[in-house]
């Protein structure tokens, strides 16, 4: 059973002492299935690589539908984006030009 993305399992020792064979084959593979989900879920939080793709691709999918929607202000985001770019270059070169 899953709370809050973590795994808890519901049997206790004394149930599981009063199980048959079979029972304990099936809730030991029913764990085990449990435990690897838990497992890929916490190794897909931490693999940054896959992380940076998601939001790549959602930061792609956003682009597009403001390319859709509103073409005017997407280009004005990219004229200003190129023109903090641009001012940032002028001043690091003026100051490191200075010394």
């Amino acid at each position: 059973m899953h709370s809050e993305g973590r795994v808890v399992l519901t049997t206790t020792r004394s149930n599981i002492s009063g199980m048959k064979a079979a029972e304990l084959k099936a809730h030991l593979a029913q764990t085990r299935g449990q435990l690897a989900s838990t497992l890929d879920a916490l190794e897909d939080k931490v693999n940054l690589p896959k992380q940076l793709g998601k939001a790549s691709r959602k930061f792609g999918r956003r682009v597009q539908t403001l390319r859709q929607e509103n073409p005017v202000l997407l280009a004005g985001i990219a004229v200003g984006v190129v023109a903090a770019i641009g001012v940032t270059a002028y001043l690091v070169v003026k100051i490191t030009s200075k010394r």
